[in-house]
């Protein structure tokens, strides 16, 4: 085309997406957001702020029941789910305004409301108009992956999406799935006072963290009183009444768990179809994540560029972020200028207790890659500061380059 409406249009308000149009409103590049949902996506609304909110909740409760270890003689304490629940959404609230439409629409960014519908490489349709851009960006994330179990349909099952409807504190809660978002959950609500059982199907919790990360998070579970069961799969629920029950399969026997609610975590699924993408001949993996290359440009066209968790390969917010850099520098200055996407140094945690930290490689990275590493380890019960609060518990691991000071990473 000779001319077109705008320099980028950007598909998806979450993380991504937002970082992408204001990278590109900073430039003076002329730049749409459509958001179909919510602005702020996952991380505002389902993700980041609802979840660390509760589990700030959650903590302050550990720490009343772990008064005396602070010399308090006698603490209690009484709470409502339900106010426990909404204030929750009032963080959100108190958030939305940094991720609003009225904010970008300040900064120079023209946002739109409603599902967009790929028609071109250059042409997208919004509520009945096409639009025309010189670059596209996908930023529209992922979805609560839904296993296939057995009798599943029958159960209201809980995601990380619907979880924050409820206003009643399940009695015996279900978690399907150790990663971090499972993860944080099972704590979590084993903390505000449900019996939780958590079942992951891989030999450890938090998989991709090396062993003794892995190790120390599980013995902290169970000292909570948390019923952990590993290399444990998931076969069929079954309903009858009011009476729920998932039957399992654990190294060749078959064991069934009663539960109120059941909580799916194992994994996130690509939005990234049903928008015109597969039409115009778009590659995914077997994961549903748009295939790009090391520029975050989509394999068939070289002006679409894709981030965040419709992306991967880790679907965390500042991964999210540290991409859509990446695709708003390359659209604009492509191909004059363009910047490989450079993982190395984009950390993460999981906020558990003990919270875990991450950036670069760890051990299991490294041992995959062929990497060869030295490993300091620092037990910080040795730390002073950690003393003072009665936190001295845990460690801090920095893999170097054998025989020199180069960091390859860090895990606390």
């Amino acid at each position: 085309m000779a001319k077109f409406d705008y320099n980028i249009i950007v598909i998806g308000g979450g993380s991504a997406g937002l970082v992408s149009a204001y990278i590109a409103s900073a430039t003076k590049a002329k730049v749409a957001l459509i958001e179909k949902n919510k602005m702020g996506g996952d991380c505002l609304n389902t993700g980041c702020i609802p979840s660390k909110a509760l589990i700030r909740s959650s903590k302050i409760i550990s720490y009343i029941k772990r008064h005396r270890e602070f010399g308090i003689k006698s603490a209690t304490f009484e709470f409502n789910f339900s106010e426990v629940m909404e204030r929750v959404q009032a963080i959100i609230k108190k958030v939305e305004p940094h991720d609003s439409a009225e904010r970008y629409t300040s900064l120079g960014v023209n946002c739109f409301s409603g599902q967009a519908t790929v028609l071109s490489p250059h042409e997208i349709e919004i509520n009945g108009t096409i639009l025309t851009t010189k670059n596209i960006i996908i930023a529209t994330g992922a979805r609560p992956t839904i296993p296939s179990i057995q009798g599943l349909d029958k159960v209201d099952f809980l995601t990380s999406d619907n979880l924050w409807d409820i206003r009643k504190l399940p009695k015996n809660l279900l978690v399907i799935g150790g990663g971090p978002i499972g993860s944080e959950f099972t704590q979590c609500f084993a903390r505000l006072g449900s019996h939780v059982t958590q079942v992951e199907i891989s030999s450890s919790i938090l998989s991709r963290e090396d062993g003794d990360i892995s190790q120390a998070l599980t013995d902290q579970f169970r000292r909570e009183g948390i019923d952990l069961h590993t290399n444990t799969s998931c076969k069929a629920v079954i309903a009858v009444d009011k009476k729920q029950e998932m039957i399992f399969e654990k190294e060749d026997q078959e064991l069934s768990i009663k539960f109120d609610k059941v909580l799916l975590a194992v994994g996130r699924t690509a939005n990234s179809k049903g928008f015109g993408l597969e039409n115009i001949g778009l590659e995914f993996d077997k994961h549903n994540r748009i295939i790009v290359d090391d520029y975050l440009r989509t394999s068939s066209h070289k002006n679409i560029y894709a981030c965040g968790d419709v992306v991967g390969p880790y679907q965390v917010t500042h991964t999210a972020a540290h991409q859509a850099w990446y695709c708003a520098v390359n659209a604009l200055f492509s191909p004059f200028k363009k910047f490989k996407v450079d993982y190395s140094t984009i950390p993460w945690c999981t906020f558990t207790d003990p919270e875990i930290a991450r950036v670069g490689l760890n051990e299991k990275d490294a041992s995959r890659q062929g990497i060869s590493y030295e490993v300091t380890r620092y037990e910080i019960n040795d730390l002073d500061r950690a003393i003072t609060d009665s936190e001295d518990q845990g460690f801090i691991k920095v893999l170097t380059k054998p025989g020199k000071d180069h960091i390859l990473g860090a895990t606390i």
